[in-house]
């Protein structure tokens, strides 16, 4: 379990872990709903989380943009040796 705290706007962090797990981005909206005592929020499906924001971070950490471009050099040499 984690915790947040209400700040004195109203306001609370959502943990990084949470937001990552249900790939939330500044801006998404989120339905909130009282259900017995409870707080329930929900990710609105939007403009905002569809096409390539949902990538977004989602090759954090990894070398696949490195490994694209040398792919695309060497594509381009190859191209250039047969013409």
């Amino acid at each position: 379990m984690q915790v947040t705290t209400l700040s004195t706007k109203g306001q609370l962090v959502l943990p990084k872990e949470i937001r990552e797990r249900l790939g939330l981005f500044p801006g998404d909206r989120l339905k909130v709903e009282l259900s017995g005592g409870r707080i329930v929020l929900e990710p609105i499906e939007g403009k905002a989380r569809k096409g390539w924001r949902r990538w977004r971070g989602a090759f954090a950490g990894s070398d696949m943009l490195e490994e694209h471009v040398a792919e695309h050099r060497l594509e381009v040499e190859r191209d250039e040796e047969g013409t």
